[in-house]
Order: C-alpha cells, then structure tokens, then sequence
C-alpha cells in the first residue's frame, strides 16, 4: 500500500516560521512512506480512555490478566506441558490468542480483527475479535465478517495461474508476450519477461501508484485496458533481483483472463472460491455492499481513536482486491496446507504443482528470504515458512504457513498498518506455533569488520516509482547504515526513527537478533559496495546528490529564505508607506518576481502537505487529479519565474552599498528558488511524468 505524509516538511515549515536562522532537524518521518519496520511497545490509551500495557511477547507458562472491550478478563495463557520449544496444543492456543488480542484492542490498536490457526492440518481457532463496525458496534464474526486482505490476492492469483500451467496453457519459462494479445510488454531488455518472473517478482518492472485505484461508484474498466495502459516500463533487466510489482501480479492475472477465456474474477470464483468452499469471498467490494463488510479505520479519531477511511476499487484486481473473511482463508490455507486436496480426494491443484509453487525460486542473496511462486519464503525460529502480508489503507493482514508441519496462521484486522502491531504480533503467533530454539549471536571472523565498514553509508529501495513524484516515497524511506564495531551494521529506518542492530554470521550475512531479518551486501568489481539486502528487500547504495538527509537540509535553507523574504519585504513596504523610510533599492518588477517566487514555493509546499498529509490520498491513488496536476505545475512555473531573476541577481541594481547589499540579498533569493526548482526536477515534482505515464 502507498502511505503518503510529508512531516518532514510540516518540520521544517515550523522551524522556518517560528524561527529565521533555525537549523533544520532531519525527521523521522517519510513523505509517501514504505510501512514501518519496527518500533518500540509503549502503553498507549485504549477506546475506553484506560491506558493498557500490551505484551506480544509469548509466555507459555503463566496465566495473564488482560482488560478486553467489555471489561477485565482472566484467561489461561497457553501451559506448555511436554518440552521447552514445543508449540502449543490446541486447547492453549484459543487461551492465549483470546488474550492477545483482547490486550491490542483494549489498548487501542485495533478495531477489530480475525484469526485462524491451524496446527497438524486441523483448524484450532478460528475467532472474531473487536468490532467491524465502532460506530454500529458489530462485532467480528470469523465466518462472515469481510475483511480487505489486499496483497494477499496474489496467493489466489498465483495458484490461478499455476493451474494454467498445470493444464499445459502456460509455459513458466515463455515470453509473456506470447500470451498477450490486447499490448505488449516492451523488449527494451534481452531477456524476456516470464510468468515465473511475475510470480516471483523478478520482472524487473518499475513501481507505480497513481491512478492505482478508483472511487467504489465509478465503474473500473477491464484489466487488458488498465495495463495496456498504465503497465509501468521495465526498468531492471529480468532475474537480477526481486522487485516487488502490484503490476506485475495483475499482468499475472490478466494471463489468467486470456488462456482461459474467462474474465478473471469469473475464472476464481468457478475454479478456486466454489471448490473450496470460499462462499463469502469475491475479488472488489460485492454490489450491493454486504451488510457483513467490515469498516476500514485510521488510527486518530477522537471519540475511539480510530477514524473511519472510504472503500474504493482497486483498478488492479489480482494483486490487491480480494475481499474475504477468516473461515474462507482457512479454506484455501488447508488446500496449500495438504497438497491441494479438499473435499472427497478432489485437487484445487495437484500435489506436484504445490510442490513447485512453494518451492523458493529466487532469493537476492544466499539464506536471505525469498520468493516462491507467489509466496514470500524464509526461515524463522528454525522453521521454514511461506506466506504474505496485505496493507491497504483502513486494513491489515497476515499469513504464513509452515507446509513441513501443515500449520500456519492468518490475522487480518481492519486498520491500516503499523509496524508496532503488525509485527510483534507476526513474532508473538510465531513463537506460539513454532518456538525458537536458538539464540542468535555473533559469528563474524576477521573480515566482518571490514565488510561492516565497507557496507556504511545511505540507500534506497529498489522498488520505487521513478518515472513521477512519489519516488519521494522511497528517497524519504532511504535508510543509513553503519559500523558502530565488532563486524555490527546500525541500520536506521527513517519510518520508524531509530536504528536496528544486526550481528555478523558465519555466512557472512548479518542477523537482527528479535526480528530475525537477515542482511547481506553486494559488491561491484572493484570491491564497492553498490547494493544492501534485507531479506526479499534491495536497497540501491545512493550518492551524495541523491541522499534525502542533504535534500532536507537544502529545503529548510528554502524554506527559511522564503519565509525571511517574504517577512522582510512585506514589513519594508509597510515601514516605507506608514513611517516614511527611504525608497527600496530594488526596482518593482524584480521584487514583485521575487516576492511572487518565494510565496509560490511556500505555496506549493504547504498544497502538497495538505493534499498528502492523510497518509494516502484520493488525488494520488484515484488520480492524477485535476488539482493534484495543478499542484505539479506549480514547480514548473517557478522554474519560468526564475529566470528573469537570474539576470537581475547577475546585472545588479546600482553602484551603491545599499544596492550591492540588495544584489547580495537577491541573489541569496534566487539560489533558494533554484535549490527548490532542482528538488522539483530531482523528484519529479512536475507534471511530466504523470502525463507520460
């Protein structure tokens, strides 16, 4: 999901405003922001307006007092009877989930949530938590209540599309243009683009978020007419590395559509919904709306901390439409959890080919997650999992299956993600399946330091929209890594404003010891670093230039000269008018053009704030916009502007000290307002590239 702020922004505006000469504060926060990579527990104040201390940490051997919705409760923790590291048996894991959660929304951190278990094939809890509607008070029925799960789409649509393959209608390995009839996928590369490609997102196509979705009222158009004219270009050579693609998915889908000649919400409902059972789920919000929807919430309502979002369409269905509820996703996890079985010895898929799609066909570096066909693989806690998480806004979700010991897990709740729930949570029903065995520590050899030192400086996502302005979501996001000692990376996550610590390994990797992620490094071939791996994320090393921490410096310089022009000119035409000071040296026509500058940058900063301060906007998700392209001109005519004030900061405005100090002063001015023009053109902050995409 694009979550969009610019905080940094509003920060430096503040400090600009309420002082001229303040130094700006590089912030924590991401314009456009990835979803958080972790952050501390705190004690927060729950809907009852009773602050509650949440601990996601398991412990299978106590009992634990959690304070639900309704009240105090008591509940049995799960009591691990048999080994330390053993998982607990069904009649604990009720107890302790029922906990859990009833922690997290007493505490204010979800609205309401679903979660399935399953352990040895079998289905030991399936249950509702909280409310889909606060306003209504509808509680969270598992069997009914239906939740946006958005990227976990793709796991319906890869298995769509390995039944293609298992009918022999698709080649993994055939250029996709041989299945496309509608457009093409540019050969602006070698190698051609494969479904097994898609699948693993390897493709290496660039990111893209405007016009991804589209108000629930209007009618979406057919997939073939959405990517034959919105697929983003092919940025990054096929099987170099993973690039996650909404788009690339959806093209998946739309395979789907044509090997089989059906429309492919059809094709899932005859071939995988029906079969399994999966009644209560459909690709797009069902019309009429069914009562059983559940709301979609932000986090910062006033009344119950949450504050109600909109539904809307997705223009991209098989990546990120499916509408479902927890009894339907236990359906299709038990199929993938026994082979493709359901029913009377019957196959959604064959054995064979769940084989090969749970299989890890990619990865960026060695023991580093990868990815399966459509399924996300690692290693935690010992154990090998597959599985996906879904963000959209106003809803969260989570599955992750251990096929070895046919369990898993699936958690969707309906507020948009944070990485203070989404993963504690994640590590909490991970250590209550499968439990940790070992500790991680440092294993580095003599070399770790110096591959620790050599991995220091600033980088950016791979996956990123470079073709238009929310490429800012990826350089806010870029993270800052260095070598505090011992072989140790300090990775700094600008989203969640403090630093990860990973520990050197035997492989030559590194390890964050309670999250588990693994990192790993690539070099050219004089040895530079140019690449940072975090498990299935790429990060591109980036220059001086490039990096957002001296962006943000030059933008609080623009911003305060803005603001002191601005201040003192308006001030002088006052003290000239009403107290008689002498005459400005500067002639009209340059201070009407510097005056009208400064306030059009200020302008455009304060527009764009407003426009994506929500976290993520209609003009940019729905757009582009009429106001939203406006907004993008805005750049483009301050570059006109500058111009001319160029030419006066060159040319002067007498002889004079007065006019030699006014030069001075305008050309400060205008280095200001060429710095912002440079931001704009740096980050696409016009409207060239929304048009030509």
């Amino acid at each position: 999901m694009l979550k969009l702020s610019i905080t940094s922004l509003l920060l430096l505006l503040a400090l600009s405003a309420t002082g001229a000469v303040a130094q700006p504060v590089e912030d924590a926060s991401s314009p456009f922001g990835t979803p958080a990579l972790g952050a501390p527990s705190r004690d927060e104040t729950g809907p009852l307006g009773k602050p509650a201390s949440v601990s996601l940490k398991p412990d299978l051997t106590t009992d634990t007092t959690t304070e639900g919705p309704e009240g105090p409760s008591t509940t049995d923790a799960p009591t691990n009877a048999t080994t330390p590291g053993a998982p607990a048996v069904a009649s604990q894991t009720q107890s302790y989930v029922d906990g859990l959660m009833a922690g997290l929304i007493t505490a204010g951190e979800l609205p309401g949530a679903t979660v399935v278990v399953i352990q040895n094939g079998q289905v030991v809890l399936k249950s509702g938590y909280g409310y889909a509607d606060l306003e209504a008070r509808i509680p969270v029925d598992p069997d009914q209540t239906r939740f946006r799960v958005a990227s976990i789409s793709k796991l319906i649509t890869a298995t769509a599309a390995m039944q293609m393959v298992e009918q022999g209608k698709v080649d993994l390995n055939a250029d996709i243009n041989t299945y496309l009839t509608a457009f093409k996928v540019p050969s602006n590369y070698p190698e051609p683009v494969t479904l097994a490609n898609l699948l693993t997102h390897t493709a290496g196509f660039d990111d893209k978020y405007v016009g991804m979705a589209a108000p629930l009222a209007t009618p979406v158009k057919p997939l073939a007419q959405y990517l034959a004219r919105a697929l983003p270009q092919r940025v990054l050579p096929p099987n170099q590395v993973i690039a996650y693609s909404n788009h690339g998915m959806a093209l998946a889908g739309h395979v789907v559509e044509n090997v089989s000649g059906q429309e492919f919400n059809a094709y899932v409902q005859e071939h995988i919904f029906t079969p399994l059972g999966m009644s209560t789920s459909s690709f797009g919000v069902p019309y009429p709306m069914p009562p059983t929807m559940a709301v979609p919430y932000f986090k910062g309502g006033e009344d119950t901390g949450f504050k109600r979002s909109e539904l809307d369409s997705s223009r991209m269905g098989p990546a990120g439409d499916l509408i479902t509820t927890g009894a339907d996703m236990a359906s299709f996890m038990l199929a993938h959890l026994n082979n493709g079985q359901y029913g009377d010895g019957e196959h959604v898929l064959s054995e064979l080919s769940i084989e090969r799609m749970h299989t890890e066909h990619f990865v960026n570096a060695k023991d580093l997650n990868g990815w399966a066909y459509g399924f996300e693989t690692g290693q935690r806690n010992g154990v090998r999992w597959i599985g996906h998480d879904g963000s959209w806004r106003g809803f969260c979700a989570q599955l992750v299956l251990n096929p070895e010991t046919k369990s898993g897990f699936f958690v969707a709740y309906n507020v948009d993600c944070h990485f203070s729930v989404s993963a504690p949570l994640r590590k909490a029903l991970f250590d209550l399946l499968w439990p940790s065995k070992e500790v991680v520590v440092a294993q580095g050899d003599a070399s770790a330091e110096t591959r620790a030192r050599s991995a220091v400086g600033y980088y950016m996502s791979v996956r990123r929209a470079r073709a238009d302005f929310t490429v800012m979501a990826a350089a806010a996001s870029q993270i800052h890594v260095t070598a505090p000692g011992a072989g140790q990376l300090k990775i700094f996550f600008p989203s969640i404003g403090h630093a990860l610590t990973f520990l050197p390994q035997v492989n030559g990797n590194w390890k964050n010891p309670d999250l588990q992620w693994n990192a790993a490094i690539k070099a050219d071939q004089q040895g530079k670093v140019t690449s940072l791996f975090i498990d299935a994320s790429a990060f591109d090393r980036v220059l001086t230039t490039s990096q957002w921490a001296v962006w943000s410096v030059a933008l609080g310089f623009v911003v305060a000269i803005c603001v002191m022009t601005i201040w003192g000119w308006a001030n002088g035409f006052l003290s000239r008018h009403f107290f008689g000071e002498p005459q400005a040296v500067i002639t009209f026509a340059p201070r009407v053009t510097g005056f009208l500058a400064a306030g059009m940058t200020l302008a455009s900063l304060i527009s764009m704030l407003a426009l994506l301060s929500d976290g993520a906007p209609d003009a940019v998700l729905q757009g582009p916009t009429p106001m939203l392209m406006v907004l993008l001109s805005v750049p483009v005519a301050i570059g006109l502007i500058s111009i001319p004030m160029v030419v006066w900061s060159i040319s002067g405005f007498g002889s004079g000290p007065r006019a030699r100090m006014a030069q001075v002063g305008y050309m400060v001015l205008t280095l200001a307002i060429l710095t912002y023009v440079a931001f704009a053109w740096q980050w696409g902050l016009h409207p060239l590239g929304v048009l030509a995409n």
